[in-house]
């Protein structure tokens, strides 16, 4: 079983992201993580129906489980309410865990009831999206939405393990593969000029071989996420980096009233960010064509109806707006981009 290890800095805490290669295995280890503890597993209805971790491969009582509806609806006060007062009736107390097994939204949920429960007890990630694997499960950041906007009700909470397994993806439809290669995609453009590379070539093979091949290349995102969060775990500096595309793609999701999912919102945000960009020559328009092309060659949709005024008006209830200033992520090269303040 090979891993790769996070060391947060603020408490030096570690924990892994371990690789297991079958659902089997994958359940036998979850046990292990959970011991004796008590626990609540929280998942949803897709997650539950079509895979064999919840199942023979690993019982769960049906006290100890939270089944959620899949989408960003869920992610409210009353689904927090929900997993909480689950907890509370199977008696967790403080030496108890939550377990994540599902997509972004599940685990933002999960982490943010562990968060507050008894004023924190651990929790583990097991991703089932590729999104979820590359991204969401690395790093901390939990929380739900509100009317004003996209997870801006949250905390920081590190899980204890991340445990991932590249057999869930072969239950995820073709949109849930587009969506976590958004997020590559946009770790590439951050960080690492070799694996943005990696995945153009990727892109210009059949979709059959990109579902087939897409998870050789998730590790370099992880590993992209992982370095970033250890230089800057709680967003002071560095780790702004990768809100690259979600400022303008949050406030694409709040427009389309989350009808637009999250992976395609940011492919069109990194797109809108690097045309700003370019349009102010703090970058090539080679760029903006490199990035239009990767999204469009692994055929995520970048179309968007919304109206360019309502977005940067959604925009002005971001939480990284200070004031009347918000600050872009925008790019300068493939695998560099930088800070810059804008006047609302």
């Amino acid at each position: 079983m090979k891993s790769i290890q996070i060391t947060t800095p603020a408490k030096q805490d570690k924990y892994d992201i371990s690789f297991h290669e079958d659902f089997k295995a994958l359940g036998s280890e979850l046990k292990t993580q959970i011991g004796n503890r008590k626990y609540i597993l929280v998942t949803d209805k897709n997650v539950h129906e079509k895979t064999a971790l919840i199942g023979h491969e690993f019982e769960v009582p049906e006290n100890q489980k939270v089944v959620l509806l899949p989408g960003e609806s869920e992610k409210k006060w009353l689904t927090i309410d929900k997993i909480l007062t689950a907890c509370f009736e199977a008696g967790l107390d403080r030496g108890s865990v939550l377990v994540a097994v599902g997509g972004g939204v599940v685990g933002d949920m999960t982490g943010f009831a562990a968060s507050i429960f008894m004023r924190g007890i651990p929790f583990i990630q097991v991703p089932t999206t590729l999104l979820g694997m590359v991204d969401a499960s690395i790093g901390g950041k939990t929380g739900i939405d509100c009317e004003y906007g996209k997870n801006l009700i949250g905390s920081i909470q590190q899980p204890e393990a991340v445990m991932v397994c590249d057999h869930f993806l072969e239950t995820l439809p073709d949109l849930e593969i587009k969506n976590g290669i958004a997020e590559m995609v946009k770790h590439g453009v951050v960080a690492s000029e070799k694996h943005f590379a990696d995945l153009e070539a990727l892109a210009s093979q059949d979709w059959a071989q990109v579902r087939a091949k897409i998870f050789e290349l998730a590790p370099a995102s992880m590993n992209i996420k992982k370095t970033i969060v250890e230089a800057d775990e709680k967003e002071a500096g560095k780790r702004k980096f990768l809100n690259f595309g979600h400022t303008f793609g949050h406030a694409i999701e709040l427009c389309s009233s989350f009808e637009i999912p999250h992976g395609r919102a940011v492919a069109i945000g990194c797109v809108m960010a690097a045309n700003y960009a370019a349009e102010r020559e703090l970058c090539d328009w080679d760029l903006v064509d490199r990035l239009e092309n990767i999204f469009n060659k692994f055929e995520v949709d970048l179309t968007c109806d919304i109206p360019e005024e309502d977005i940067w008006k959604a925009m002005g209830t971001d939480k990284k707006k200070f004031g009347d200033t918000l600050t872009l992520i925008l790019p300068k090269t493939i695998g560099e981009v930088d800070y810059y303040d804008v006047t609302l």
